[in-house]
């Protein structure tokens, strides 16, 4: 499959550069640096999984309802990037640097294996699966006000 194929490409290295970020901010304990570059992560976050699961994985599911399917596993990776995000939050706080470095060496763990089960897998099939509804799709991400999302977060 092109790229051209693959319409629903995401570009997750954005995150994990944030991430990134914050973790080198640790390690020097810059906290100040740490919790920007933390909050900038977690609001584009937000606006990203909220896309997903109110426009992206509501439209596959409509093509191919199966029951317990990727959207299902995805949804749960993202409920446990939410909490451990969550978690974070609070103990970025502590400035406890090796812990807060440890949770970030999880979330960053956490982040990689549903990044490359997104954009290896899920992607590129529901780009085939959705061709015949691309405009429809594109016009909605690209309008989705994540201000209005039903996902509420802790932080």
């Amino acid at each position: 499959m092109t790229n051209a194929d693959n319409w629903l490409v995401h570009d997750h290295s954005m995150y994990e550069e944030l991430l990134s970020q914050c973790q080198d901010a640790v390690g020097m304990e810059d906290w100040r640096s740490a919790e920007t570059a933390f909050g900038e992560l977690v609001w584009h976050m937000k606006g990203h999984m909220a896309m997903e699961e109110e426009v992206l994985y509501p439209a596959y599911d409509a093509r191919i309802p199966i029951p317990n399917g990727p959207t299902d596993a995805l949804r749960d990776e993202h409920d446990n990037i939410v909490r451990l995000v969550s978690d974070m939050s609070r103990l970025l706080k502590s400035h406890d640097s090796e812990h807060v470095f440890e949770c970030l060496t999880h979330l960053e763990n956490l982040m990689i294996k549903h990044h490359e089960k997104e954009e290896d897998i899920f992607l590129p099939m529901a780009s085939l699966l959705l061709k015949e509804n691309r405009t429809d799709l594109m016009q909605q991400l690209s309008t989705f006000d994540a201000t209005k999302s039903k996902r509420k977060w802790s932080v």
